[in-house]
């Protein structure tokens, strides 16, 4: 009975990882960067290019280069193809392709329970990330990437496919700078630890090199190469670029495993390369440098360990020998067998529960589709995503995408939004007539004081006008 229980407690872990992703993804789409990115995919379509629109928005003065134009197109024809739903569906698969990856490349490293404990590790770490946005590929892409570097590590075979991958994943995310970094630590360690003739060694710097290096031919231009860095001059304005806060539940999941590594190789001394610590310091920075890189740090630190914990199941076992390590036909079978089980029932139920969007005040859309074309509206940044989607022909003040906007525009909306001194002038100036913002913020009560009146309200949100000169 032990023994049975053993042979499929780690299953059903990874089974309940997909059931929670699944279930998460039957729900009204939310995220509020869903809707930029449906309006940048329908332009990339329309214009049959995967540069910049020509307008954005009038506030928009920056040039930016789209940094995530396969998913955002792939979005946009599933969304007329088959509605909402249809993206819930896409949601529920690319969710569940995060946690076999991740349950895969654990396997590679470690045996069947271990992988399964660190999978649901990092599944609990991603709980802040796992929204349907495109960022998705990347949390596919990088247990491939690390987990061949990895490999690479031991049996120091330069892997060249790596520089076609990095080459797709820089038209999906701009996470694949992380890529090609995790290559240079991996080759930085194998350097370290002086395991590598000099030949090899510029080999594998050749592939580490040439991953970045291939990303310069990006069809959206050179300008890709920045952009990951670019939204950091925003991203104070930004939530999810704050620093974790620890005190929260789902980023112990990365701290977890960290300590745990760190533990079990302080006590075992087996597993250490400079390499897999200098990943081990990378995912304490990411942790503690910015709420989204949490999942990152998951994501590097899962096979480490899941690799340690090995180990202790090697040393408690010693008798028997080693663990085996790489998935079996029956993993795949049973893992598998339950994605698509879960993927089929999402797009049962995907009709019923996500055919209206959610967090939008969808009962004002009559009325801002009332207003003149080129109408000028102050916008909470929560619902800009959803402004230029539903109703392209407004100008919205900002958005999530962030990037066409400059530093000193984005500084006026968080004055108007703490209400600081002179942010009255910043609303003045943006010629705004209408503003359509939270119904309970500091933002709301300065406009009425200063005599909007209110059109509507839906959702939590209210609809101001502009109070006329007379």
């Amino acid at each position: 009975m032990a023994d049975r229980l053993l042979r499929w407690l780690p299953l059903v872990l990874v089974c309940g990882a997909l059931t929670w992703v699944a279930r998460r993804a039957a729900a009204p789409i939310s995220d509020p960067d869903d809707w930029w990115h449906l309006r940048l995919g329908n332009d990339l379509i329309s214009q049959r290019s995967l540069s910049a629109p020509d307008h954005w928005s009038v506030f928009a003065t920056l040039p930016w280069v789209p940094t995530e134009p396969l998913p955002e197109i792939v979005s946009a024809y599933v969304e007329r193809w088959f509605g909402l739903p249809g993206l819930a569906v896409l949601f529920c698969a690319a969710g569940l392709a995060v946690v076999v990856t991740i349950y895969l490349t654990n396997r590679v490293e470690a045996a069947v329970l271990p992988a399964a404990v660190a999978t649901v590790f990092t599944v609990l770490a991603s709980v802040g990330s796992m929204t349907s946005r495109p960022q998705l590929v990347s949390f596919v892409l990088l247990p491939i990437v690390l987990g061949a570097w990895l490999r690479t590590e031991r049996d120091l075979r330069p892997r060249w496919w790596l520089v076609p991958l990095l080459w797709f994943w820089s038209l999906c995310h701009g996470f694949w700078l992380f890529g090609v970094a995790y290559g240079l630590v991996v080759w930085l360690g194998i350097v370290l630890g002086r395991r590598a003739d000099r030949r090899t060694t510029l080999r594998l710097l050749g592939v580490a090199v040439a991953s970045g290096a291939v990303v310069a031919l990006n069809p959206a231009g050179l300008r890709v190469l920045e952009a990951p860095f670019v939204v950091r001059s925003t991203s104070q304005y930004i939530a999810e670029w704050a620093r974790t806060d620890l005190g929260l539940i789902w980023p112990l999941g990365a701290v977890v495993m960290i300590l745990g590594t760190a533990v079990i190789w302080a006590v075992t001394r087996e597993g250490v390369t400079w390499a897999r610590v200098l990943i081990l310091l990378s995912a304490c920075f990411l942790v503690w440098d910015a709420v989204r890189l949490v999942i990152v740090a998951a994501l590097v630190v899962s096979p480490l360990f899941a690799r340690a914990l090995t180990t202790l199941v090697e040393r408690s076992r010693s008798s028997s020998g080693p663990v085996s390590r790489g998935v079996s036909r029956w993993e795949l079978r049973v893992v598998g067998g339950w994605a698509v089980l879960c993927l089929v029932v999402a797009a049962l139920v995907a009709p019923a529960t996500s055919d209206d969007p959610g967090d939008v005040p969808t009962g004002l859309d009559a009325r801002l589709d009332q207003l003149p074309p080129g109408t000028r509206v102050f916008n909470d940044y929560d619902v800009g995503g959803w402004m230029v989607w539903r109703h392209p022909d407004l100008e919205h003040y900002i958005d999530g995408l962030v990037t066409p906007y400059s530093v000193k525009h984005v500084d006026g909306y968080g004055r108007v939004v703490s209400q600081a001194p002179g942010w009255y002038d910043v609303v003045r100036r943006s010629g705004a007539t209408v503003a359509l913002v939270p119904s309970d913020s500091a933002a709301a009560a300065g406009l009425k004081s200063e005599g909007w009146s209110v059109e509507g309200t839906d959702d939590g949100y209210v609809l101001l006008a502009r109070p006329v000169v007379g």
